[in-house]
């Protein structure tokens, strides 16, 4: 689709991103002037505020992959406007007319908007696969034309969409879940929270994801520190389970830890920045401690990625063996060093 962006379109301060939802609400909260210093909040910041960080892991020898991981909770923008104290509403509708007449009075006003869009139904983008939790930021309408402009994580430029397709993408009931027409709506005024307030929030949510996680109604399904001693345990036997699809799972395993909009490591590179950035806020040695840590977890799971490569699947599965032992105790020492920054926060306090 050929078109000029409008100045509308282009003042919006946007930045590729590694994970859609995190890029989206980061350029949102530049547009809006929020950050808690003179530049603006980092991508992992904006992740690690949310305290989204998470484990999950489907072991089933009936399924397809025989081990499919998750490295984040469902729902993130909620949490991360909670934890910073901002006055917004979530709005869902499986009204489309609705749900545009939302989206156009945020548009209308000025006001830049995040909405969920299936990625596979933009018309800016070549197909590909479903994710319904995809989030991009409407900038501009141009009603004559038909379109609008969407910022986009995989993109440097605004991209045109119709109008037709953004219905579509906001209406889709594909995979994880329906779309619902999704939309971020941040009120006028927004203040942020105390910073050690927001970071304590988010860890605690993050401490609570791996050490207590609410338990999956799924039988093969495991949660939190957990989920990685089950794929640690399960792993010699992966090879029978899988048969002749062991080569699929190993691809889908990669897949899911570098690739598919989780900042290459399953997450954790993300999480690392952020707690850099918060280490730094609020001069806490643990959570320096805790950043390293995370450093170096996000380094063995991207080791780990990097081992499924391999086309021997033999070699593959049997290389990977040793950094999922990594991974196992660097993923408590992470968890470990958070918990000792907030021990050591309620001490001061108190």
């Amino acid at each position: 689709m050929a078109s000029c962006a409008p100045a509308s379109a282009t003042v919006f301060c946007h930045r590729v991103a590694e994970h859609a939802a995190s890029g989206a609400i980061r350029d949102v909260l530049e547009h809006a002037r929020l950050s808690y210093a003179p530049e603006a909040l980092s991508e992992g910041a904006v992740f690690g505020f949310s305290g989204a960080l998470a484990l999950s892991a489907r072991i089933s020898g009936s399924a397809l992959p025989a081990i499919d991981l998750d490295g984040r909770t469902p729902s993130l923008e909620r949490e991360l406007l909670r934890h910073l104290g901002l006055a917004a509403d979530w709005c869902t509708t499986d009204d489309p007319d609705e749900a545009w007449r939302l989206l156009r009075a945020e548009l209308q006003a000025g006001r830049p908007t995040l909405v969920r869009a299936d990625r596979a139904e933009l018309d800016y983008r070549a197909g590909g696969r479903h994710d319904t939790l995809h989030a991009i930021v409407v900038t501009g309408l141009d009603a004559e034309a038909g379109i609008v402009w969407v910022a986009d994580a995989d993109f440097a430029q605004p991209q045109p969409c119709t109008l037709d397709a953004l219905a579509r993408a906001r209406r889709s009931p594909a995979w994880p879940e329906p779309a619902r027409h999704g939309m971020l709506r941040l009120r006028p005024g927004a203040r942020l929270a105390h910073p050690r307030a927001a970071v304590a929030a988010a860890l605690r949510r993050t401490v609570q994801n791996m050490r207590r996680p609410r338990r999956s109604e799924h039988m093969h399904i495991r949660c939190g520190l957990e989920a990685v001693d089950a794929v640690a345990d399960s792993w010699e036997r992966l090879p029978a389970m899988a048969g002749e699809r062991l080569a699929q799972t190993l691809a889908a395993l990669r897949f899911g830890i570098c690739e598919g909009g989780s900042g290459g490591a399953l997450y954790r590179s993300l999480q690392a920045r952020f707690l850099h950035d918060a280490a730094a806020l609020l001069g806490s040695e643990p959570l320096t401690r805790a950043a390293l840590a995370c450093d170096d977890l996000a380094d063995a799971w991207r080791a780990l990625g990097g081992s499924l490569a391999c086309e021997d699947v033999a070699i593959a599965h049997e290389s990977a063996r040793p950094w999922l032992g990594r991974i196992q105790a660097l993923e408590r020492r992470h968890v470990e060093l958070v918990e000792q920054h907030l021990s050591e926060s309620r001490a001061s306090v108190a």
